[in-house]
């Protein structure tokens, strides 16, 4: 087994790692969430198009938020 100090770094390595890549691979799950989503509808009034962007806006500061949290959380947990 590695020492503490040693496990400490690995660790602090890590979460490097994770906080450079978060926004990362947030953006990669976002997408490819996003592209199940995608589908042509017709018919759509001005009204369905303005609650669609609404909830596209919604949705991404969902995301940010979440990702912001996490990001404070594992830094106040791990410091």
């Amino acid at each position: 087994m590695e020492k503490p100090d040693e496990f400490t770094n690995l660790i602090d390595e890590c979460m490097k790692l994770l906080d450079e890549n978060v926004d990362v691979l947030s953006d990669i799950k976002y997408s490819l969430d996003s592209q199940k989503e995608d589908l042509v509808k017709t018919g759509m009034t001005k009204n369905d198009l303005v609650e669609m962007a609404e909830e596209v806006a919604d949705l991404s500061r969902i995301k940010k938020a979440e990702s912001g949290f996490i990001k404070r959380y594992f830094e106040k947990n791990l410091s």
